[in-house]
């Protein structure tokens, strides 16, 4: 499978005390592609978007929408600035060993 970027760090949501936290995972090899989104009118905002593919050799952990998901493998234990927020995620982690993957819509 094509990657182009060594890891990203997902931080999963979860909620502790009414307080959304997070736990963090690395991943191996992924594959991001930015997408520029075109606004429709004066009053909507361009919706950038990035589509990202993960090998399931990669990683253990399955995301979920609203986790947040950053570019790249960092250390903090909270989501940095610039992350993205997770919006779609596709489980193909079936067939072929050599192609199963997670694919996951972020903005």
């Amino acid at each position: 499978m094509f990657t182009n970027m060594t890891g990203c760090t997902i931080y999963e949501k979860t909620v502790l005390n009414r307080s959304p936290t997070y736990v963090r995972h690395v991943t191996g090899h992924i594959y991001w592609q930015p997408s520029e989104g075109q606004a429709g009118g004066k009053d909507r905002e361009a919706q950038d978007e990035a589509y990202v593919c993960i090998p399931a050799a990669s990683t253990d952990y399955l995301p979920k929408p609203d986790d947040k998901i950053y570019k790249g493998i960092v250390r903090d234990e909270q989501p940095p600035q610039g992350s993205h927020t997770i919006m779609k995620v596709k489980d193909l982690r079936y067939g072929s060993p050599k192609v199963q993957h997670i694919e996951l819509t972020v903005r």
